[in-house]
């Protein structure tokens, strides 16, 4: 049995779909956003960040970062192809997006939604936040790119990275207005989301 340590709206979207998937028994523990929360002496035994998402494995194992935990699961079933083997010439690009959406997507979304972790002068954060916020359409341009001709990023192959890239647009500031600009990462994210385990998933989180 996996345990995620999870919270609506997270990057717990991804290692949760990917359990759903290849069809883990798995339990959720909610941890809400207050510091009571995240700070708990039993939460910190499993996270000392107090972020979420965290994955219990069954053999008591802890993962962090959710592109670690969505990488491992894809891994463990490969019969169902949702990641290349490390032999496939197509791991190489696979891992390229995963990493890429890991350190650059995911941490642009942090300077906008956590300005004030990145500086202790209050008068800095709306500077902060504009230049989050076109770095932020820089890497939406180089995921839609990516996806031609798609309509997944390794082409007509479907993988875990697929469904790692559509947990983002609904953090987006504007989710509505990205998918008419982007409108090939529009059609990953319709293609996903129709899938009956992510659609799962979706319904908790959104």
């Amino acid at each position: 049995m996996y345990t995620l340590y999870w919270r609506a709206g997270t990057a717990a979207f991804a290692p949760q779909a990917l359990l759903e998937e290849i069809g883990a028994p798995y339990e959720k523990v909610h941890i809400r956003e207050t510091d009571a929360a995240r700070t708990s002496e039993e939460f910190r035994a499993v996270n000392p960040l107090g972020q979420v998402p965290a994955l219990v494995l069954p053999d008591g194992t802890v993962m962090t970062e959710s592109a670690a935990m969505t990488i491992y699961l894809a891994d463990l079933k490969p019969e169902l192809g949702l990641a290349p083997a490390p032999d496939d010439p197509a791991r190489a690009v696979y891992l390229r997006w995963m990493v890429f959406m890991a350190a650059k997507l995911y941490q642009t979304f942090r300077h906008i939604y956590h300005t004030d972790a990145y500086t202790g002068e209050a008068s800095y954060i709306p500077e902060i936040k504009t230049t989050a916020l076109t770095e932020l359409e820089r890497d939406w341009a180089v995921l839609e790119d990516a996806l031609s001709p798609g309509p997944y990023l390794l082409g007509e192959r479907f993988s875990a990275a697929d469904i790692y890239l559509a947990m983002f647009p609904d953090w987006h500031l504007d989710p509505a207005g990205l998918l008419e600009r982007f409108p090939a990462i529009a059609r990953l994210h319709a293609k996903v989301l129709a899938r009956p385990a992510v659609a799962r998933v979706y319904e908790d989180h959104y």
